[in-house]
């Protein structure tokens, strides 16, 4: 029996597997071949609607996040019903490549014939001083709804007359993930307010950027745009202000200045599944990410393969990385699945042309601004909608069609709740 083993189910391992799936789906048939997902937890996080989370309206009437839970956590179990690939809930304590086998944190040993790294990757702080210690980190769930409670009891105090206006919320980061989290935090803490009965400005947002402006991919006019709408909202955006140290309620820049605040959120970076090092033999590039080649292979094996944050893919045109962005994990895990299908049935390899083009901005509310195909942008309540329809379209390409509406509906139930 061919055994194919895939290490995590962000949205490049859970691509893979279906594709897998639909692929092999004589040879599964007739058990040759077997599919495997191995992941920590039991179900696959929407990442894209994290930064909802974080600023979701009314979240106190739901102490346990069920309704949350239930719209950004999508059990595994619904993706691959009626599919034929195993799911395996465990920790990974070891990778031996020389044996084809990995090993669990349960000391059970899983064997394999082809292996797709797909772990994804973890908050880096660049080395900076305070970051671990007193910035809210913002990579998972659990994340997500510490700021959520901490942004309700901030404001809370105030309401009660225990903290003084405004509250200052410092944003590390200028990124997509960054805007969108600042964007919609000033629409939650709108709400609080009101809800408090505070008066307009007793919130204050900074952006803090290390580069010279934001969003270097988009266009000037675009730029302008995502600008005007965070200045609408009442967002400081503070470019080429790169952050030397983070302590309990300041920051402290590189040129000497120290902005203070009463939260601070750390969005500034990522970096790949530090486990990648641990693994002997695997050629990582300055990065800490798989080394590949253009059929997304590891330098080294012809049957292993890296997607994701995992794979450290050079796209020769523009020679830089491809940026971490998750559809362009989901075409990795496409090629990766169709080159181990082409293994299998001895055709050759189909190369990666990375394509990347394609971005859309949460910017609060009912308010995106999406860049597409031809350097075509939809700003406003439009740009939303095209962002609404990316979810939709995604939610349907993993799950049975009821399932993918029902989860849908919720999401945007729950979380218009801030527009």
């Amino acid at each position: 029996m061919v055994k194919i083993l895939i290490l995590g189910g962000g949205f490049g391992g859970i691509r893979c597997a279906l594709d897998l799936e639909r692929r092999l789906s004589i040879g599964l048939a007739n058990n040759e071949i077997e599919i495997t997902l191995l992941d920590k937890n039991g179900h696959h996080l929407f990442v894209p609607a994290l930064y909802e989370v974080a600023s979701a309206y009314n979240l106190e009437k739901d102490p346990f996040a069920v309704k949350i839970k239930k719209t950004i956590c999508i059990p595994y179990a619904d993706i691959f019903e009626r599919k034929k690939i195993n799911y395996i809930q465990a920790e990974i304590a070891g990778v031996d490549l020389e044996n084809k086998k990995i090993i669990t944190r349960g000391g059970n040993e899983l064997a394999y014939d082809y292996l797709v790294f797909a772990l994804g990757s973890q908050t880096t702080n660049f080395g900076i001083p305070g970051v671990a210690e007193y910035a809210y980190q913002f990579k998972g769930l659990d994340d997500a709804l510490m700021i959520n409670e901490k942004i309700n009891s901030l404001l809370e105090e105030i309401s009660k007359g225990k903290r003084t206006v405004p509250v200052r919320v410092l944003i590390v980061g200028a990124g997509l993930t960054g805007i969108e989290l600042g964007a919609e935090i000033s629409c939650c803490m709108k709400n609080i307010a009101r809800k408090c009965r505070l008066g307009p400005g007793c919130t204050m947002i900074t952006l803090f950027e290390a580069g010279p402006k934001i969003l270097p991919m988009a266009s000037e006019q675009e730029r302008k745009i995502i600008k005007d709408r965070l200045t609408r909202l009442n967002i400081m955006i503070m470019e080429n202000s790169q952050i030397e140290e983070v302590e309990l309620d300041r920051v402290k820049l590189k040129d000497g200045r120290t902005i203070h605040g009463d939260m601070i959120v750390w969005t500034a970076g990522i970096e790949a599944n530090r486990a990648l090092r641990e693994i002997k033999n695997l050629k990582l590039d300055a990065k800490g990410k798989i080394a590949v080649n253009e059929n997304l292979t590891a330098e080294g094996y012809q049957n292993v393969f890296a997607i994701g944050d995992n794979a450290g893919f050079i796209d020769t045109t523009v020679h830089k990385p491809v940026p971490a962005m998750a559809f362009v994990a989901g075409a990795e895990g496409k090629i990766a699945a169709q080159n181990i299908s082409n293994m299998i049935k001895n055709k050759p390899f189909k190369p990666y042309r990375p394509f990347y083009d394609l971005w859309v901005a949460p910017v609060g509310g009912k308010f995106s601004l999406a860049h597409l195909w031809w350097g075509i942008s939809i700003k406003g309540f439009w740009g939303w909608i095209v962002r609404e329809l990316v979810d939709l379209k995604y939610l349907l390409s993993i799950l049975p069609i009821k399932k993918a509406i029902r989860i849908f509906w919720e999401e945007t139930t729950v979380f218009t709740k801030n527009d």
